[in-house]
């Protein structure tokens, strides 16, 4: 099985199945290129290791997943399944990012959300891929060490998917997204650190049902 079949399976096993196999929907530079352009300026600010792209069209949703080069070439050198260590974190993050992504996307548009343009929606989706990400880091990491994460690792994991790249962007509305979807998935995840595992997966599940703005509540009332 591929890693991003098995990423795709852990995270609908979380939450729930979704009718598509994203490996269906990847696509190359050519044209990740072309729908780059047609997303308007704002999209080619954003990171280039990897970009899901969106599209609503007679009552469907269209997903294209794109990995540059780079990233697929480290993960195939360094398979995370044997090993994570600090050549293939950036590379795995940014190939959970766009999986989380994918399924969480197609999840929302079974669930009636179709105003995939708004600010509101991004943000959503954007805290939504943090907190999914640090998920299959965690059990990728527990396969690893045969159990319990040692502290160390984990912290090392966490600021790994909660650190400060957001502050790169020129763009000030990218800056401003990414930066709030930031604090929200950490305060999120701080908080389901503090929840019996046997209840994670319920919180889990609730907290990504969540709207951008109910997301936002949840985590200020703790």
């Amino acid at each position: 099985m591929t890693l991003l079949r098995e990423i795709q399976l852990l995270l609908e096993r979380t939450y729930a199945p979704v009718p598509i196999n994203l490996e269906q929907c990847l696509i190359g530079d050519r044209r990740c290129a072309a729908l780059t352009r047609l997303a308007g300026p704002t999209a080619a600010d954003l990171a280039p290791g990897g970009r899901t792209f969106l599209r609503q069209e007679n009552g469907a949703l269209h997903l294209a997943i794109f990995y540059a080069a780079p990233v697929i070439a480290e993960l195939e050198a360094n398979d995370p399944r044997r090993a994570i260590n600090e050549r293939n974190i950036a590379p795995l993050i940014t190939f959970i990012e766009e999986i989380a992504h994918g399924v969480q996307a197609v999840l929302l548009f079974l669930e009636g959300e179709r105003a995939i343009e708004t600010e509101a929606y991004a943000r959503n989706l954007e805290a939504q891929a943090r907190v999914d990400t640090y998920l299959v880091l965690s059990k990728f990491a527990q396969l690893l060490c045969g159990g319990e994460v040692p502290r160390r690792v984990g912290a090392w994991l966490r600021r790994q998917v909660f650190d400060d790249a957001y502050r790169r962007f020129g763009n000030a509305r990218l800056k401003a997204r990414y930066g709030a979807a930031q604090q929200c998935a950490r305060s999120f995840v701080r908080r389901l650190r503090r929840v019996p595992i046997a209840e994670r997966v319920n919180v889990l599940r609730e907290f990504r049902a969540m709207s951008w703005e109910g997301k936002l509540a949840f985590v200020q009332s703790s």
